[in-house]
């Protein structure tokens, strides 16, 4: 049956469109597809929208891949390739707030190339928003992501978010369309990414599919980083930019590998994280503890009795 859908999907990509606005629809396994054949690639206006009609996001020359800043991830990946599927999860429960973070530093980088003016998808399942929270405009905009051009969509299930994720893709408007399930769902199996994977390659969008709630299943993405929380190298009493411990596990591209991976939040990019110089500790914590506090051992020496003194519990 997976043979047969893929195809299927290779035979629909060899044909060509033969009007401006095709409405071919192909039926595989009862869900309607689009028609994912490749359009002629020509440069578009960076407006998304002009004239009433959607314009395809990947504007200008082609780029096939944008560097992360990171120079020992882009010599093992050859940056982040677009018109592809990318598999983002987090290594733990905890770590789904990780996870989230570097799937939308990724999406930052793909809104970048494509223009401040250009739309950026986010379809997800309910129960992410409910477990993982719901997008926060500021924090949006540490990634590069402008809030104004964000068109969300909330699903009710698995079928749901990867029918959405689709259009989506197959629609050309969008720089970077985020797919973000709920926990672990059969229907979310190879056939499911692998036709992911033909519509982005097709449609020459980029998807990066976050597994929230879930463990990695199987997947035909050119690259899954498994992504945990790390220490930020922040200065004074001020929080540093975030870092995330990066596991690439899967690169058709090229090797594995795990790195540190800081976001520099000015500059909109990666880069290895810089050591943080080792000074005495300043401030309140720094304070000798004051001789009016309690006595930890069983020493009940005599202490004045006052106002304001602490006398210990005693203890037998």
């Amino acid at each position: 049956m997976l043979r047969r859908q893929v195809a299927q999907l290779e035979r629909a990509r060899g044909r060509r469109e033969d009007r401006a606005d095709p409405e071919t629809v192909e039926e595989l396994a009862g869900v309607p597809v689009h028609d994912i054949a490749p359009a002629t690639i020509r440069a578009a206006p960076t407006s998304v929208f002009r004239g009433g009609r959607v314009a395809n996001a990947w504007a200008g020359a082609e780029t096939t891949a944008l560097p992360f800043g990171h120079p020992e991830v882009d010599a093992a990946t050859g940056g982040l390739k677009r018109g592809a599927l990318h598999d983002v999860s987090p290594v733990g429960a905890p770590d789904m707030a990780s996870a989230t973070g570097f799937a939308l530093a990724c999406a930052g980088l793909l809104l970048r190339a494509a223009g401040r003016d250009s739309l950026w998808l986010w379809v997800r399942a309910e129960m992410a928003g409910r477990e993982a929270g719901e997008p926060y405009g500021p924090g949006l905009a540490a990634f590069g992501l402008d809030p104004s051009r964000l068109v969300a969509v909330t699903a009710g299930d698995t079928a749901d978010v990867l029918r959405a994720a689709e259009e989506g893709l197959a629609a050309r408007a969008f720089a970077a369309v985020l797919i973000e399930p709920f926990g672990d769902d059969r229907r979310l199996d190879l056939t499911a990414c692998r036709r992911l994977s033909l519509i982005a390659d097709g449609g020459r969008a980029t998807g990066i599919l976050l597994r929230t709630g879930g463990v990695p299943g199987p997947t035909s993405a050119v690259t899954r980083w498994c992504i945990s929380a790390a220490p930020s190298n922040g200065g004074g009493r001020h929080p540093g930019n975030p870092v995330f411990a990066a596991d690439l596990a899967r690169n058709r591209l090229g090797p594995v590998g795990a790195w540190m991976m800081e976001w520099r939040i000015d500059e909109q990019s990666f880069r290895a994280p810089r050591a943080k110089p080792k000074t005495e500790a300043t401030g309140p914590l720094a304070v000798p503890l004051s001789g009016r506090l309690a006595a930890a051992s069983g020493d009940r020496s005599s202490r004045p009795s006052g106002p304001g003194a602490v006398v210990p519990f005693r203890i037998d």
